[in-house]
């Protein structure tokens, strides 16, 4: 339960974040995270999901609001790829953004700390 906690936590931060300053903040904070997180062996994989998590709400507010639908099958079409596909890709990149660095951030600082 502890462990949802935090995901869903570091996702509105993720969010929030994306939204007031760009894209960059996702490695930041996945970053802080896995440095704080580092005694956690699922320090990586929180941020992971919260990356993808966050985007996700960012896209699916988007789409209340502005034409994602029409953009994603643009897309799809321009890139002759399933419909979708432009959606799942932009998940991904946040949640390998947010995941790969926490876990360098938190190999590093377990490397740096003293056992």
């Amino acid at each position: 339960m502890k462990w949802i906690l935090h995901v869903v936590a570091l996702s509105f931060v993720i969010a929030a974040g994306t939204w007031l300053a760009g894209w960059w903040v996702v490695p930041i904070v996945g970053a802080a995270w896995g440095a704080w997180a580092a005694q956690q062996r699922s320090a990586a994989l929180t941020a992971l999901l919260a990356g993808a998590a966050a985007w996700g709400l960012l896209l699916a507010y988007d789409a209340t609001v502005g034409p994602v639908g029409r953009l994603a099958q643009l897309f799809s079409t321009i890139f002759n790829l399933p419909k979708g596909t432009l959606i799942l890709v932009t998940l991904a990149y946040a949640a390998l953004l947010g995941g790969s660095a926490a876990a360098l951030a938190r190999a590093v600082r377990r490397l740096l700390t003293p056992a």
